[in-house]
């Protein structure tokens, strides 16, 4: 998709001027910040912003609030998540975690600053502000963590739906944020919200059995991560509880159930179709 392309390109341009501009820049922690935000990565969660924008009929600039807000509080999780207190992983979209450039005190602090930097630029954004803190808090994104930690090991998970349900928190959780956040902020009705919520918690699922296949068949060059991570962290997965071909099936699944539920929005519907349709092409 093109589009995503021009999303990308939009997002980047809003980051480097909202980074440029910012007025408060002490270092080591605000070079730590924007080493984390600035290293690229897909840029999922913006795209899904504008996209919920376009959904409700408006344009990327009423988005642009919320794909700052959720690109911070994403690389705000992903540099705790990194850290050993958690996965302890050296190597994030191909360069060292923050911990392993800036040692682990600053990575601390910049994911702190990240967190209060998203709300900052949700300042105004009313039903979209409030939205998109459940979804990152304990009743999303940190309550998938906490269920995740429980995971290492291979404690606490006995099969595929209580995977679902940390998957859901942990990932889907901050798509719906994004999704339905940029929704909000263009004034979508909530019929329109319902489907999206239910679109990007399905979106968010095939996401994560994406990542778990990708974990296991490919390599550190092509993930810009370490591979292997989640067997390190006796983890269990998707791959582990279904086997490669079970975990595929079930992202098919979930990919028609998720693209089913935008078919009461239409044309309105399609965009977000064909990336859930591009998302699942990651593998074979």
């Amino acid at each position: 998709m093109s589009e995503l392309n021009l999303y990308k390109e939009r997002f980047e341009r809003l980051l480097e001027k909202y980074l440029a501009e910012y007025p408060a820049k002490l270092s080591p922690v605000w070079d730590a910040m924007v080493y984390a935000v600035s290293a690229g990565g897909k840029r999922v969660r913006p795209a899904l912003a504008y996209m919920g924008a376009a959904v409700a009929g408006k344009s990327e600039e009423c988005a642009d609030s919320v794909a700052l807000a959720v690109e911070f509080i994403h690389n705000y999780s992903l540099i705790h998540d990194d850290l050993p207190c958690m996965d302890d992983d050296d190597l994030r979209r191909g360069r060292p975690t923050v911990h392993k450039a800036f040692g682990e005190s600053t990575a601390v602090l910049a994911g702190d600053a990240l967190l209060n930097l998203a709300f900052e630029c949700l300042g105004g954004t009313g039903r979209a502000a409030a939205y998109i803190a459940g979804k990152s808090g304990m009743r999303g994104m940190v309550g998938g963590q906490c269920l995740d930690l429980a995971n290492s090991g291979g404690a606490g998970v006995q099969g595929a739906e209580q995977l679902d349900l940390i998957n859901s928190l942990k990932t889907s959780a901050l798509f719906q944020a994004a999704l339905v956040g940029g929704a909000l902020a263009g004034g979508a009705d909530d019929k329109t919200c319902a489907a999206l919520e239910t679109y990007a918690d399905a979106l968010g699922k095939v996401f994560q059995i994406v990542d778990d296949i990708l974990d296991v068949e490919s390599d550190e060059k092509v993930l810009g991560k370490s591979a292997g991570q989640d067997e390190k962290n006796g983890k269990v997965t998707y791959v582990a509880l279904l086997g490669l071909d079970g975990a595929k099936e079930r992202a098919r699944e979930l990919n028609a159930q998720g693209q089913a539920a935008l078919d009461c929005l239409g044309e309105r519907g399609e965009r977000l179709k064909q990336f859930a349709t591009l998302l699942l092409k990651r593998v074979k």
